[in-house]
């Protein structure tokens, strides 16, 4: 497995993320170890070379979509078990009492750490959205 690229911010920049912000934006990067494509896993790390999080890269304005504050595995095993968090939040409060509708949303995007997911459920059948080359 080839190693993960590092990104490390500018000094002060770092407050957002320790905030649990969901985003890194490109003006706050200072260097980028490596030449990630979009999609692929990166780490992010303050100027003092402190471990921020893990995300998934994308040039442009959003360099960082946040999939993780700790420094944890990101393999199929952790997005199963964010979808199934998801799904059992959902269970346990908007779909709690819901008899009358066969519509609602299971995946949250950035509100269930699962930068750019959508899962929506129509009567049966369960559409996904990926707006993030990452989420492929």
């Amino acid at each position: 497995m080839a190693e993960t690229v590092k990104i490390i911010l500018k000094s002060g920049k770092d407050q957002a993320v320790k905030r649990y912000h969901p985003w890194i934006f490109s003006g706050a990067i200072k260097k980028i170890y490596g030449s990630p494509a979009e999609g692929d896993i990166v780490d992010v790390f303050d100027n003092k070379n402190t471990f921020l999080a893990r995300g998934h890269y994308q040039p442009g304005s959003i360099a960082v979509r946040i999939l993780s504050f700790e420094d944890i595995e990101t393999g199929i095993d952790f997005f199963r078990e964010k979808i199934r968090k998801a799904i059992d939040y959902r269970k346990s409060t908007v779909l709690k009492n819901i008899n009358e509708t066969n519509v609602f949303r299971l995946v949250h995007a950035e509100g269930d750490n699962l930068p750019g997911l959508v899962v929506d459920y129509y009567n049966g059948v369960v559409v996904m959205q990926m707006h993030s080359v990452g989420m492929y």
